[in-house]
């Protein structure tokens, strides 16, 4: 889609305008409801196309963020945008398996054993 609308295909140019527009729209509400001052778009169609949300998100920010008066929100592009996903799921997986949230509950290995009352 980007590619077509870069070659200058009205009906391409079209359709990303009009999902910038979208986010743009989920942005906006995210910015007023978090008071970002800082939201940094990855992924690798943003990497992409980020020509064209860039500008349409900014854009947005700059008419209808409610704390605009005492602060801006910054909106880039992240360097690693087109890898992100993958640094994201890996360090998911690190995280899971070298900082575990809470200890594990270990279960008897057999449970009809524990559930069955002890003999006399």
């Amino acid at each position: 889609m980007v590619r077509a609308a870069r070659r200058g295909e009205p009906t391409a140019r079209a359709l990303l305008e009009r999902s910038a527009r979208y986010l743009a729209a989920a942005v906006r509400t995210l910015a007023n409801v978090m008071d970002l001052d800082l939201l940094v778009l990855t992924g690798p169609g943003l990497a992409v196309a980020g020509s064209v949300y860039l500008p349409a998100i900014r854009s947005e920010l700059e008419g209808a963020f409610f704390a605009r008066a005492s602060h801006p929100v910054e909106v880039r592009l992240s360097a690693s945008a087109a890898t992100a996903p993958a640094i994201g799921a890996a360090t998911m997986v690190l995280q899971s398996r070298l900082v575990p949230l809470r200890p594990r509950v270990r279960l008897p290995e057999d449970l009809s054993e524990s559930a069955a009352p002890a003999p006399r």
